[in-house]
């Protein structure tokens, strides 16, 4: 008899918690997700100017992971809109481009030059002539013969350096031969295998381009958020 009294007030003190548990339960306040913000517009392409150089020597964010020695008798043809930038090749045959000036040393003795890949990088490599500049594009603009330099081969327009696109997506140009698809030039290469078919479109204030997103079947009209030259 004892027992049975024990197992019925067991059963009723399970029978009063139970309802307690449902009702914790079902005042849990229910947490909603945040609402995912739209990027913003963009009012208008970027333009921006790398400048590796200050006026007391190589700017402070710029970290040297190496130094040659060699000659820039070349024109870069990554940099094609800055006259202060060269194709340069080192003691080891080992080719920068490009590679730019100081703006700061004295014209006939630039000193160190600055050679990086990309904007995108933080990385340079100091290049230290071993004989003068040949500024090949101001002798070109002078006598009117030029049409070997990389600045004739895209006239009238001059391609920027690098884009970025409001995609996310870094895209630079590609050396050596471009590639033809659809009828257009492939000039960029993107960081994710993308590409750009054709020049970018400048006549609005935000640029835009045809980009190929790796795998893809077509192009999508895409917002350039900065240029780099």
């Amino acid at each position: 008899m004892r027992g049975l009294f024990v197992l019925l007030g067991m059963s009723l003190a399970l029978t009063l918690v139970a309802p307690t548990l449902v009702v914790a339960q079902d005042a849990t306040p229910t947490v909603e997700p945040a609402p995912v913000e739209a990027a913003p517009s963009l009012a208008r392409t970027d333009q921006r100017y790398f400048l590796p150089f200050m006026r007391d020597g190589l700017n402070p964010g710029l970290s040297v992971t190496g130094n040659e020695r060699g000659v820039c008798g070349f024109t870069s043809s990554a940099a094609l809109a800055r006259p202060d930038a060269w194709d340069c090749i080192g003691d080891t045959n080992q080719i920068h481009d490009p590679c730019f000036e100081n703006p700061f040393a004295e014209r006939d003795d630039p000193g160190e030059l600055a050679c990086i890949t990309s904007p995108f990088t933080t990385e340079v490599v100091l290049f230290t002539l071993s004989d003068s500049l040949v500024r090949e594009k101001e002798a070109a603009d002078v006598a009117g013969n030029g049409s070997n330099t990389a600045m004739d081969l895209t006239d009238p327009w001059v391609l920027p350096w690098a884009l970025e696109l409001s995609n996310g997506e870094r895209c630079t140009l590609l050396p050596g031969t471009v590639d033809v698809i659809a009828g257009l030039p492939v000039h960029y290469g993107c960081s994710n295998g993308g590409l750009i078919l054709g020049e970018p479109e400048r006549g609005r204030p935000v640029w835009t381009v045809s980009y190929l997103a790796d795998k893809d079947v077509a192009t999508t009209l895409v917002d350039v958020a900065v240029a780099w030259s």
